[in-house]
């Protein structure tokens, strides 16, 4: 388990530096790998245990893969740029408020619901910077 603790860890502050930095890159990339460590060890827990919850997890934290696969778009500052922007980080939000409930009836170390937290706070800055245009405009 401490092996995925420390690449959890990792994740986070990609996704800290990504905020800090304002690149979305790297914050969506810290998302991503963060649900790529969870999918891992929810299908390795359904493999000891084949319990549903196992698999529902896991699929929702492809949700958020899908959602958080990084890429390099521009952020041209239009209204749709802006509401997929707020719905995406809305949904991961959500997803990471999921995790902390899950943490707290499973087996995984408390230091996940930690990760958890801080993965749902995150997403409520580029929130606030979408919605008050504090954040630059790239121009194709």
């Amino acid at each position: 388990m401490l092996p995925q603790i420390i690449v959890a860890s990792v994740c986070v502050l990609l996704t800290l530096y990504g905020l800090l930095r304002r690149n979305r890159v790297f914050f969506n990339l810290g998302y991503f790998l963060f649900g790529l460590v969870v999918v891992t060890s929810e299908f390795s827990f359904f493999a000891k245990d084949p319990a549903p919850i196992h698999l529902a997890t896991a699929f929702l934290w492809m949700i958020q893969i899908s959602l958080a696969l990084p890429n390099k778009l521009p952020y041209d500052g239009s209204k749709i740029a802006k509401s997929a922007a707020v719905k995406v980080y809305v949904c991961l939000s959500l997803i990471n408020i999921f995790g902390v409930y899950i943490v707290q009836v499973s087996d995984v170390p408390d230091v996940a619901q930690y990760f958890h937290i801080i993965l749902a706070v995150l997403p409520l800055v580029p929130i606030y910077l979408v919605l008050n245009d504090k954040i630059e405009i790239t121009q194709e």
